[in-house]
């Protein structure tokens, strides 16, 4: 059995993580409400990125650079925020703050384990 490369946890993660802030965007956008097969879709997604995460966590043996993720947060919160400032109007906040608010933690806490795994496999 062919062992999965780090690169591919990582990339699925990025993708996954992609695919459902898009439809976080979609949802908390949209003039009349999301099918509920959307929301499944994304709780399936969700699943997936947590399986993914964890799965990266666990695999890091050497130790996380936290530094990465607060350089991350001190650009990344203030685009977020003018972005929700630019865009008030045409946001469902009851939708956008809570999904928001975990993806951008999720995000923080795996991004230093990625970056490591990234990295040590590139110097392999």
């Amino acid at each position: 059995m062919s062992r999965v490369s780090n690169k591919f946890y990582i990339l699925s993660f990025v993708i996954l993580f992609g695919i459902s802030t898009a439809i976080l965007l979609i949802a908390s956008t949209a003039k009349t409400p999301v099918p509920t097969w959307g929301g499944y879709l994304d709780v399936g997604i969700v699943v997936l990125i947590a399986v993914t995460g964890i799965t990266i966590h666990q695999r890091n043996k050497s130790a996380p650079r936290y530094d990465i993720s607060h350089q991350v947060a001190v650009y990344l919160f203030p685009l977020i925020l003018v972005g929700m400032w630019l865009y008030r109007n045409s946001i469902d906040f009851n939708i956008f703050l809570p999904g928001l608010a975990w993806r951008t933690y999720f995000f923080l806490s795996i991004l230093p384990h990625g970056l490591n795994l990234w990295k040590f496999e590139q110097h392999q």
